[in-house]
Formats: structure tokens, sequence, C-alpha cells
């Protein structure tokens, strides 16, 4: 439904670039990004802001379902997340829903 004004709306995108045509344009494809091709490693999950001019988009996406679950917590959690919620980019890892880190990107 928004596929296509990825820079012209203020949006929060769920879902990672192998399933998420939007997150995957605003990750810089035309095509699905899966796996390590998407730049995210197994077990993790990024919370990525991009901008466009006066427009933000957040994606949330992880490398599995599970994995952006976590990172979907993480956002609805936000208080007990915000000290590692600083930049435009963190990384979410864990195992379950009670091991969560957030952290700066490993590679910058």
């Amino acid at each position: 439904e928004v596929k296509g004004r990825e820079s012209s709306q203020n949006m929060i995108v769920v879902g990672g670039p192998c399933i998420n045509a939007v997150a995957a344009k605003l990750m810089g494809s035309d095509e699905p990004l899966c796996g390590e091709a998407a730049g995210i490693s197994q077990g993790t999950a990024v919370i990525k802001l991009f901008e466009s001019g006066d427009k933000v988009a957040l994606v949330v996406a992880g490398y599995s379902a599970e994995d952006t679950r976590r990172a979907t917590n993480v956002l609805a959690s936000y208080k007990s997340y915000k000290t590692g919620l600083t930049g435009k980019e963190v990384e979410v890892t864990g195992t379950s829903m009670s091991d969560i880190k957030v952290s700066a990107p490993a590679a910058q």
C-alpha cells in the first residue's frame, strides 16, 4: 500500500527486506534482500532510521521473524531499552525475549 512512497511519508516499516518491498527499497534495493545480502546477521535485527528531506522512515528488520519480534519488543518497551537506542541505527540481539541486547552496529 505504501510502496513507491518511501520518501514522501513518515512511516514505521516492520519486516525484513526479504519479505517487505518497502524495507528493501529503503535499504537500497529494488529486489528482495534475504539473509546476509540484507546486511543483517543471523540472530540479529536492526532498528534503522532513514531520512528523506523532512520525512523519516524507521525500519525494524530481523534476519528471521523471531529476530524482528525481538526488535519490535525493544520499541514497545522503549523505557527499558532507551539507553541503547542512540544514533540512526542499532542492532538487537538475543536468543529469546528475555535476553535482548541493544547496541551500536558491529560494522559501521
